[in-house]
């Protein structure tokens, strides 16, 4: 059984780390494994994570292990409230320019940083940094599905013509600048005849917790305008399965 021992023990040690890192979010909610999959079907792999869980928690062998995947994924798909919430694996948010203040008080901004982004604003001849990222949500946070968070940006220019909002995504938390995030995409919207470079603002929406991140930019002038860009997302893990 050693042999098999080789492909069950990383398993173990897996699902181990996973129960610790997850140890504050799972605490009194965890109560049952289910095993699915092919290899769940094996015997030895059975007595083994039992010998190891079983006086923690009630393990579910389903009679067809192989079937469950592709019937819960069905599920998925088909029950909306099947999943309530999830923990993001990045950190998501949008690149912005910040007021100069503001970008020196971050500890993660460097003076090198600032130096080569500073510009000056037409609108109201004030300093300010680019490639800001301005976090929506950081890594390891939970998102309730359906959640909205609004921002509101102005224009950095009198020669302005678009909201334009790039999407980015870091492996840090509140990385503070987007150099070395990955550009998930952007939303480019025209400003309406009405509006006003130096009065009006629009705002980025990211809304959260369903099997794609959907950005929202809304400009309010004559018209309601919004457009949109949806960006596949990965997540640790669900939470709040219905009972």
């Amino acid at each position: 059984m050693k042999l098999f021992d080789l492909r069950i023990n990383p398993i173990i040690k897996q699902i181990d780390e996973m129960l610790v890192k997850n140890e504050e979010i799972l605490n009194g909610k965890l109560k049952y494994m289910c095993l699915v999959g092919g290899f769940s079907q094996s015997h030895y792999l059975q007595f083994k994570l039992k010998q190891h869980y079983e006086s923690k928690y009630t393990f579910v062998i389903p009679q067809r292990p192989v079937l469950s995947v592709i019937e819960g994924a069905a599920q998925l798909a088909r029950t909306a409230p099947f999943i309530t919430s999830r923990i993001v694996k990045y950190t998501y948010g949008t690149g912005a320019g910040w007021p100069t203040e503001r970008a020196q008080s971050h500890p993660k901004i460097s003076e090198d940083h600032i130096n080569k982004h500073k510009y000056i604003s037409d609108i109201n001849n004030k300093e300010y940094v680019d490639g800001c990222f301005n976090v929506f949500v950081n890594k390891d946070e939970e998102v309730k599905v359906g959640q909205m968070i609004e921002m509101s940006y102005s224009p950095r220019s009198k020669n302005n013509k678009n909201a334009y909002v790039p999407i980015y995504r870091s492996e840090k938390i509140d990385p503070g600048v987007t150099t070395e995030c990955k550009c998930l995409g952007n939303v480019n919207v025209p400003f309406p005849e009405d509006f006003d470079n130096m009065k009006d603002s629009f705002y980025a929406r990211f809304y959260f917790g369903e099997t794609m991140i959907r950005v929202t930019v809304t400009i309010k002038g004559k018209e309601y305008v919004e457009k949109e860009e949806e960006i596949r997302y990965d997540f640790t893990q669900f939470l709040n399965i219905l009972d």
